[in-house]
């Protein structure tokens, strides 16, 4: 199915590899200009900024850490006059750490709920007002977890679990929101995606774990994305839409 996002813009948080970078490029590719938020790596993306020049769309990179309040003004900020718009907002960005409760530091836990949960919060409270403009509406996009929309114990990653399981009450409660406005919220819960920092060992048993019998990709979470941000998801809100292949049902 041809998803035509012409004439939109996007911004999309950590988009300068992993999910972010695919959702990114995919945006692009259905149409849409993008703005490419990232914290460190800025070689990583100016290299998206040009790949997405290179098809002929828009794009700029703007580095912030909206783990920070002051780091989402930043970037609402930064964002230069030609993206005066903006359709399709995508909160991809979140730390992850694998600790037991009472091994979990103050700084951890407070990361943790910062990085994944605040952070969309920040940006989405500062991304409404001018998805707002738009006379069409517009599409949040928040990324999830394995299951985030179930509550339970994770016995290694709790604080982050709690984070993420927010995420999709935040995504929950915006879309009972701002529905009335045309603007749609829905979550995306990726599993165990090939990412620049799994292991050999993490590779060898993840696809044990899924019922498909393999790791996902990027592109699997971005075209979910580019689903959740086309006018064919228009009924589409409030939703956690599972990409894991299968994965703990």
């Amino acid at each position: 199915m041809n998803y035509e996002l012409n004439g939109k813009v996007a911004l999309v948080t950590g988009a300068a590899r992993g999910i972010g970078r695919g959702i990114a490029l995919k945006l692009a590719q259905a149409g849409a200009d993008v703005i490419v938020n990232y914290l460190e790596r800025e070689d990583a993306a100016n290299e998206v900024v040009e790949w997405i020049h290179g098809i002929g769309r828009r794009a700029v990179a703007i580095q912030a850490d909206v783990s920070t309040e002051h780091g989402a003004d930043k970037l609402f900020s930064m964002i230069p006059p030609e993206f005066s718009r903006l359709d399709i907002l995508v909160n991809n960005t979140g730390p992850f750490k694998v600790k037991k409760v009472l091994e979990t530091t103050s700084e951890e836990w407070d990361l943790m709920l910062r990085g994944n949960l605040l952070s969309a919060f920040w940006v989405t409270q500062r991304a409404v007002p001018i998805i707002l403009r738009s006379e069409n509406g517009g599409s949040i996009i928040f990324i999830g977890a394995p299951n985030a929309e179930r509550v339970g114990s994770q016995h290694v990653s709790c604080a982050y679990s709690i984070a993420k399981t927010g995420v999709v009450i935040l995504a929950q409660t915006l879309a009972r929101d701002l529905g009335p406005k045309h603007i749609r919220s829905n979550v995306i819960n990726p599993g165990f995606i090939e990412n620049d920092v799994m292991t050999p060992r993490m590779r060898q048993w993840m696809p044990s774990e899924v019922p498909l019998g393999e790791i996902g990709h990027p592109g699997d979470i971005a075209e979910a994305a580019v689903f959740l941000s086309s006018t064919q998801a228009a009924y589409v809100n409030g939703a956690v839409l599972n990409v894991h292949g299968g994965l703990w049902i």
